[in-house]
C-alpha cells in the first residue's frame, strides 16, 4: 500500500475516532515516505487525542525539523508552532508553549484555534504569576512570624535559666553534705520510627465513548459517564471549539474532551448541557441553523447543504437514531408488545446487554418487522436487516 493510501486510511481513522488506529497508519506511511512533514503533524495531533502529549511534541519538533531544513512554507511553520505549543501547554510548560505560540502567531496571525490556545496559555500563566506572588508574600510572613516566635522562645529561656540557676544556689546552700545525691532520671524510650505511606500513583485519564447527532437547529454531543455530579463538570463554549473535563470521583480520575476545532461555528450562549443518570448530554446550537455537519470536528471533507424547507414531502428515507431509540427503551422499561412471553425475554436480555448490543438488538428486531433479533452491532450497524419471515409464511407489506 502507498504512503498516500495510508495516510488517507489514517484520516479516516481520525475522523471516526480511532485516534489508535489513526497513529498505526500515520506510522506506516511515514515509514514509506519520511519526507513528508504533514505526516508528522497529524499523528502529534492523534498522540494529543490519546493524552500522549510527549510524543506529540517529539512529533512536532521532528516536522519543524524537516520543515526548516527543505524551507517549508510559513503556513506550515505556523502549524508546526501552534501543534509544539499545544502539547507544551498540555504538559503545563507554560513560558515554552508561550514561545510556541508567538512564533507561530507571527508565520501566520490567522492559523485555526491560534486565539483561543494564545488566550488559554495566557490566563495560565497569569495565574501562575498570582499564584507565585501569593507564595512569596506568605512566605514572608511566615518568615516574620517564625523570627517573633524565635525571639519569644529566647527571652523565655533566658527568664527560665535564670531562675533556675538562683534555685539551685539557694538549694545547695540549705542542703547539707551528708545529703545523698538525687538519682538519675530515667532514661525517656526512644520513640518508633514513623511509618511512611507509600505515595498516591498518578491518576491515569478516564476513557469514555461519546456520540454525536444532530437537527437543523443543533448538535447534541452526548457522553457516557456515570455518577457525575453537577460539581465535577467544567465545560467551555467558544465559536469552534468546546472542552469539557470531569472530574470522576469513584476512579480517582478526570475525563477530558477537547473538541478543536469543530467543523463548523456554533452560538456559546445558547449552547448547553444536561446530567442523565448514564450520560452528560451536550447540546451545541448551530450558529447557521439548517447546516448539515458531516464532521464534528476539523474540516469539512464533504459539500455541506442546508435541509430542505418546502413543505413537499422528502423520497428519501431518514436513518433511525437508534442511539435514541435505546435511550427511549431505557426511560421506559415496561413497554410491551408482540407476544408476551417474547417480549418479556427481549427485555431480559436486553436490560443486561451492553449499549451497542442493545442498539444492535433494537435495529434487527425493528428493520426486520420482527423477524430477526441480533446482538452483534458490527456486523448489521451498517446494513439493513432484511424480513424474515418463518418457514411456509410470506412476508407482505401492511396493505397488501
Amino acid at each position: 500500500m502507498s504512503a498516500a493510501e495510508l495516510f488517507a486510511r489514517a484520516n479516516d481513522a481520525f475522523f471516526d475516532d480511532e485516534y489508535e488506529d489513526a497513529v498505526i497508519n500515520y506510522t506506516k506511511s511515514f515509514l514509506v515516505d519520511n519526507t513528508n512533514p504533514e505526516v508528522m503533524l497529524r499523528r502529534c495531533s492523534a498522540y494529543q487525542k490519546l493524552k500522549e502529549f510527549q510524543k506529540g511534541l517529539d512529533d512536532a519538533a521532528h516536522a519543524l525539523n524537516m520543515l526548516n531544513a527543505n524551507q517549508g512554507s510559513r503556513s506550515m511553520l505556523a502549524r508546526g508552532h501552534l501543534q509544539k505549543g499545544i502539547c507544551l501547554n498540555r504538559l503545563k510548560k507554560y513560558n515554552e508553549a508561550q514561545e510556541e505560540f508567538l512564533k507561530s502567531k507571527e508565520l501566520n496571525p490567522n492559523e485555526k484555534s491560534l486565539a483561543i490556545w494564545l488566550r488559554k496559555n495566557e490566563e495560565k500563566l497569569a495565574d501562575l504569576e498570582a499564584k507565585k506572588q501569593r507564595e512569596e508574600a506568605r512566605k514572608a510572613k511566615e518568615e516574620a512570624r517564625k523570627a517573633r516566635a524565635e525571639a519569644e522562645k529566647a527571652e523565655e529561656e533566658a527568664k527560665k535559666a535564670k531562675a533556675k540557676a538562683e534555685k539551685a544556689k539557694k538549694r545547695a546552700e540549705q542542703k547539707a553534705e551528708s545529703a545523698p545525691p538525687a538519682p538519675a532520671p530515667a532514661p525517656s524510650p526512644s520513640p518508633a520510627p514513623a511509618v511512611v505511606a507509600p505515595a498516591p500513583s498518578t491518576a491515569q485519564a478516564y476513557r469514555a465513548r461519546h456520540e454525536w447527532f444532530q437537527n437543523d437547529a443543533f448538535v447534541t454531543v452526548e457522553v457516557f459517564v456515570k455518577q457525575v455530579k453537577d460539581s465535577d463538570i467544567s465545560l467551555s463554549f467558544f465559536d469552534k471549539s468546546l472542552s469539557l473535563t470531569i472530574k470522576m470521583a469513584a476512579a480517582g480520575s478526570e475525563y477530558s474532551l477537547e473538541l478543536d476545532p469543530l467543523v463548523h461555528e456554533i452560538d456559546p450562549k445558547q449552547s448547553s448541557y444536561r446530567i442523565l443518570s448514564t450520560k452528560v448530554e451536550i447540546k451545541l446550537k448551530k450558529k447557521t441553523e439548517g447546516i448539515k455537519w458531516n464532521n464534528l470536528e476539523g474540516e469539512d471533507t464533504l459539500p455541506s447543504h442546508l435541509a430542505g424547507t418546502s413543505g413537499s414531502a422528502s423520497s428519501v428515507r431518514k436513518p433511525k437514531d437508534w442511539n435514541k431509540i435505546v435511550s427511549d427503551i431505557d426511560k421506559d422499561p415496561e413497554q410491551k408488545g408482540g407476544d408476551q412471553a417474547l417480549n418479556e425475554l427481549f427485555q431480559q436480555i436486553y436490560a443486561n446487554a451492553d449499549e451497542d448490543t442493545k442498539r444492535a438488538m433494537m435495529k434487527s428486531y425493528v428493520e426486520s418487522n420482527g423477524t430477526c433479533l441480533s446482538t452483534n452491532w458490527s456486523e448489521i450497524g451498517t446494513k439493513t436487516v432484511e424480513t424474515k419471515p418463518p418457514e411456509g409464511m410470506v412476508a407482505k407489506k401492511y396493505n397488501q
